[in-house]
């Protein structure tokens, strides 16, 4: 994974039926410590792929750090075939999940 403007990051996620996802983010932004921001290309394999583009920001408050994620489609209905056929949103919260886990043991909960 290379975080920087023009950095890339390729790599495939693996459903639990076993289909394979392959995807590309390419960063456009990378503000220390502030705000990563980056475009995604990706789906399952030998299917259309969607995109999209995400803001992570960085928010520290006292002894812990806020974290928001925006993700803007090109439009609402790409944004729900990813919902829908993807799990878009439970896969997100997994995701937040884990990391909060492995950084304090806390759980997150990611907006609708």
């Amino acid at each position: 994974m290379d975080v920087r403007p023009g950095g890339r990051s390729v790599q495939t996620m693996h459903g639990p039926d076993g289909t394979d996802y392959p995807g590309e983010s390419v960063f456009l932004e990378v503000v220390k410590p502030e705000r990563i921001v980056y475009t995604r290309l990706g789906g399952k394999k030998d299917e259309p792929a969607h995109q999209f583009e995400a803001t992570w920001t960085f928010e520290a408050q006292r002894d812990k750090t806020k974290l928001s994620l925006r993700m803007v489609f090109p439009s609402l209905e790409a944004r729900e075939d990813v919902v829908r056929n993807y799990g878009a949103i439970e896969g997100g919260n997994q995701t937040l999940d884990r990391l909060a886990e492995h950084l304090t043991g806390a759980r997150t909960q990611l907006a609708t």
